[in-house]
């Protein structure tokens, strides 16, 4: 009886040490420029509206980040396209029916204040893009229905890819949890 109760002790022990989900946001520092950088757990993962046949990507990624360089802090989007579509092209962002208009930031990572990707690459071909983004673009990811980015293929034919919002939610939680966090002015 003794050792039952030592062992349930011990189990009930071990089970109150189990670490809990992972936080929404993280801040990691990216050592070779000392900015620390802001993200979620993991980006959205967008899927493609047509068939991509076998050997096309069908999904794409976004994420907001920010980075804090001695107390200045600037938010950006990072989009992620699979490598079978224009690099060349700049996505159109959509949140829900309205074109979201985000300038590009294309003079590379290090203007940034990074050495690496805020994100990790799920596809290592696919195009980075990198986007200025305001509050009030980011409450409209949060709170959204739908979000899109079009952009043409290779053979210049349109692609979309989408996510929707979970059901029985009121927009994208993973967003609205990292524009809480950075206490985003109109969420």
């Amino acid at each position: 009886m003794m050792r039952f109760l030592l062992l349930t002790s011990a189990l009930l022990v071990l089970a109150a040490c189990t670490a809990g989900p992972a936080p929404p946001v993280h801040d990691t520092l990216d050592t070779k420029t000392g900015s620390t950088v802001s993200v979620m757990r993991e980006p959205l993962e967008l899927l493609t509206s047509g068939y991509i046949g076998t050997r096309g990507g069908a999904f794409a990624f976004l994420g907001p980040f920010e980075i804090d360089q001695m107390g200045t802090r600037t938010l950006f989007l990072w989009v992620l396209l699979p490598h079978d579509v224009s690099s060349s092209v700049e996505p159109v962002i959509h949140c829900n029916d309205g074109v979201v208009t985000l300038p590009v930031k294309s003079t590379g990572l290090a203007d940034l204040g990074l050495a690496q990707p805020p994100y990790e690459l799920p596809d290592p071909w696919g195009t980075q893009w990198y986007f200025a983004l305001d509050d009030r673009t980011l409450v409209c990811f949060a709170h959204a229905r739908t979000i899109a980015l079009d952009i043409p293929n290779l053979r210049g034919d349109p692609e979309t890819f989408l996510a929707e919002r979970p059901k029985n939610a009121e927009g994208f939680p993973i967003l609205e949890n990292f524009a809480e966090r950075r206490h985003t002015p109109g969420l």
